[in-house]
């Protein structure tokens, strides 16, 4: 409803509804509007169900809200309804939705008001076909208000938006009364917080049908037991501020169940002395077992336990990891120093490799085992398959020194061609230079 709010303040507040819904959903929507079937039909074969609403109009803390409200009647296909209403107010939307639900349902309906309808609840428990006010119950209507900020135009907006909401409640009220609109807004603008009606009084307004009593057929909700979380003590705060937001001074006086109130910064207690979130027996029984405890160790002894063995603990070193079986730790820069070492013995090798390689045909050029074309075309098949070095190193050792000439043709002294003092066939030759991938040809240059 407020327009003008710095940025964190209102992502705080999206945050705080956010985490209130979630405990809503944990919470009130579960524990506060429970419904109960009849097992068998009445004596005319009319079924009916119980459902009560008791707590917040709203669906936060403890509470209830249109679709908890919702969800219960969208499963009672029966022919009439007991709403047990015990509640103070709150949102006055929710209000309007919840009591259009009840108007709306097949069912006959009969409010039964426990203890209180104030405010956004009035409207709810007006929606019944008979609304039935319980001995020293009460029912309290007045004019909606919130909390707002901002400049004179944005506060003057708010306004005329209350007086919408107030005019629209008052038109609810008249649907019901038979009064004028304009009458029922005097009632909820009377001085000092609205009006309020005792159980009589409500009836003389036609507000309500009668006094008396409904026997309950089903148990009362519980409050439910929910553990907060760390972040969500704000919860409970925002639960607080609701209730003195939503609701009159008047009707906070008259709710008898007292809402929990948010500690002061850095305190474990309320204003009142009273613990701001108290451990579950099951907590303090596991915290007195880890501590050494009495079983009848109290709070106060138990905190003073955590205190002294948070101050005694000893700070822990941190352990050598365990190496598994077969493998070292190395220095960051000794494993460089590895890494650049085995990379320089690849090298290393491949260049012994390729003198190794060179010398073979050499050894085999100046034995006279080979031409220097054959020469050629071997070095460049080891070249590009390094794999068939082996096989081709084998195949020089074997061949026969002396069958190429080692020296230029025609040269005293030295032999003058392929085959001068060498007795080889054609067969021979074909045989050897098919070995090499050759021609005979080739292998006489």
């Amino acid at each position: 409803m407020t327009r003008a709010v710095p940025v964190a303040r209102v992502q705080r507040l999206q945050n705080i509804q956010a985490r209130a819904s979630r405990l809503a959903s944990a919470a009130g929507a579960h524990n506060g509007a429970i419904a109960a079937v009849a097992a068998e039909p009445d004596n005319e074969g009319k079924t009916s169900a119980e459902l009560w609403l008791y707590g917040v109009v709203g669906g936060y803390w403890w509470g209830f809200n249109d679709k908890s409200v919702g969800d219960q009647l969208r499963g009672l296909n029966v022919d009439h309804i007991t709403v047990r209403l015990n509640s103070p107010g709150g949102d006055v939307i929710q209000g309007i939705a919840i009591g259009n639900l009840l108007r709306n349902h097949k069912a006959s309906v009969t409010v039964v008001v426990d203890g209180i309808a104030a405010s956004a609840a009035s409207i709810i428990a007006i929606a019944g076909d008979e609304v039935v006010m319980s001995p020293g119950s009460q029912f309290m209507i007045h004019d909606p208000w919130f909390m707002t900020m901002g400049n004179a135009k944005e506060l003057r907006h708010d306004a005329d938006f209350l007086d919408k909401q107030g005019a629209n409640m008052a038109s609810v009220y008249a649907l019901r009364t038979g009064e004028t609109a304009e009458a029922m807004r005097d009632a909820m603008t009377a001085e000092p917080d609205g009006t309020w009606y005792s159980a009589e009084e409500a009836v003389e307004a036609k507000l309500a049908d009668s006094v008396g009593t409904v026997v309950a057929v089903s148990a009362a909700p519980e409050p439910p037991d929910v553990d907060l979380d760390d972040e969500d003590d704000d919860i409970t705060a925002r639960a607080a501020w609701d209730l003195e937001v939503l609701i009159s001074p008047t009707a906070r006086a008259a709710w008898s169940y007292k809402p929990p109130a948010a500690s002061a910064p850095g305190s474990v207690t309320t204003p009142e002395g009273e613990p701001a979130m108290a451990f579950t027996p099951e907590q303090l029984t596991q915290m007195r077992k880890d501590l050494g405890l009495q079983a009848d160790a109290d709070e106060a002894t138990i905190v003073a336990a955590l205190s002294e063995a948070a101050n005694s603990a000893e700070i822990t070193p941190p352990t050598t990891p365990q190496i598994p079986e077969g493998m070292s730790l190395v220095d960051s820069a000794v494993l460089t120093q590895l890494q650049q070492g085995a990379e320089a013995g690849r090298s290393a090798a491949a260049t012994l490799a390729e003198q190794e390689r060179d010398n073979a045909f050499k050894d085999a050029l100046s034995a006279g085992k080979i031409t220097a074309d054959t020469a050629k075309t071997l070095r460049a098949k080891v070249e590009e398959n390094p794999d068939t070095w082996v096989s081709t190193q084998a195949l020089l050792d074997a061949l026969t020194p002396g069958l190429v000439p080692t020296a230029e043709v025609g040269h005293e002294g030295e032999p003058q061609a392929l085959g001068a003092g060498i007795e080889l066939d054609d067969a021979e030759i074909d045989t050897f230079a098919a070995s090499l991938g050759l021609n005979k040809e080739a292998l006489r240059g």
